[in-house]
């Protein structure tokens, strides 16, 4: 029923731009990623910025994690921790953490760019996916919405809103572990580059 409900909402949008440019970047999302990162390295040269941007990018991924230790994804509606408070937890997590590194180049220009960039990438995937879940979890997902702010959080929980205890389990099936582990091995880098440690520049 999920698979068929999913592939309703896609055929509606597979000739779109918005579906055009979405699978463009989810085809060359590896080497733009690791382009992008080449490049930002080349802009981060103070050991001071590094230490503004390093606690927002790892508290942007942990963010993520605690979104990740209650996500089930399309097997029911997710109300519990940081879903309670906002509809996009994820995404306000990963802009967190791209935040924390565009912070490190001290450039105006590329955190403006950022913003406007992932903005317009987030804007495309939520419609999508909030499209589809309106359709798999209708009604309850409209009550959801009527209630929770799609980006603002708010301090009072969802009305039906579940308590779950965090589920490491979760964050392996989301995949945040390894996030998390990319994240701090990135940020050892950026660190080693910046201060020219010895035993980096041997390698």
């Amino acid at each position: 029923m999920i698979v068929e409900v999913s592939m309703a909402v896609e055929s509606g949008a597979e000739f779109g731009l918005e579906e055009k440019v979405r699978r463009a970047v989810t085809w060359w999302r590896v080497p733009l990623m690791a382009i992008a990162t080449v490049a930002l390295v080349a802009f981060m040269h103070s050991t001071r910025a590094f230490w503004y941007g390093a606690p927002i990018a790892i508290l942007g991924e942990l963010i993520q994690m605690w979104a990740g230790s209650q996500l089930h994804k399309d097997q029911h509606l997710t109300i519990s921790g940081p879903y309670s408070h906002v509809r996009n937890p994820m995404y306000i997590g990963r802009f967190v953490l791209g935040m924390g590194f565009f912070i490190m180049t001290l450039n105006p220009y590329l955190i403006g760019g950022y913003v406007i960039v992932f903005a317009a990438y987030a804007h495309m995937r939520v419609n999508r996916e909030e499209s589809r879940l309106k359709v798999i979890f209708e009604p309850d997902y409209q009550h959801y919405c009527s209630e929770i702010h799609r980006w603002l959080p708010r301090l009072k929980p969802y009305s039906r809103s579940e308590s779950k205890n965090a589920s490491w389990a979760q964050v392996c099936a989301n995949h945040e572990n390894i996030n998390m582990l990319g994240t701090l091995i990135v940020l050892a880098a950026v660190y080693a580059r910046i201060v020219k440690l010895d035993w980096f520049l041997r390698f």
